[in-house]
């Protein structure tokens, strides 16, 4: 492909990242009911496995809609999976992003994480 003939349709792009975000915002959400249930946080607090749950729900998600950010950003014919998991890893790396800005920066934290951390509590 020639490419003096590639550029960026903004308007797509900005809906596709809008999307991106608001799908972050989504899974966050969703998976909040399972991250934030008192026996899971009691036992795998720690033990790094949110992000893998976040990723496959992400990929769920991409996979049933068939959304691939990239191959719509850079305007392709067809989805592709490869696309539809770097999407994925995107809307769970928003989500992951989306936790710490609840709980580090605006200090919104559920009652079972906070009875379990308690001094993640602020002053």
């Amino acid at each position: 492909m020639d490419p003096n003939l590639y550029h960026l349709d903004w308007d797509r792009l900005t809906e596709v990242l809008a999307t991106v975000v608001v799908m972050s915002i989504l899974l966050e959400r969703a998976l909040a009911i399972l991250f934030e249930y008192r026996p899971f946080v009691r036992k795998f607090e720690g033990a790094g496995v949110k992000e893998p749950i976040a990723l496959i729900a992400a990929f769920l998600v991409c996979r049933f809609w068939d959304f691939d950010a990239v191959s719509m950003i850079i305007l392709q014919e067809q989805t592709h999976v490869f696309g539809q998991v770097v999407t994925a890893a995107i809307i769970a790396g928003g989500a992951k992003g989306s936790i710490k800005l609840f709980r580090d920066v605006m200090d919104w934290r559920s009652k079972a994480y906070n009875q379990l951390n308690p001094a993640s509590k602020k002053p």
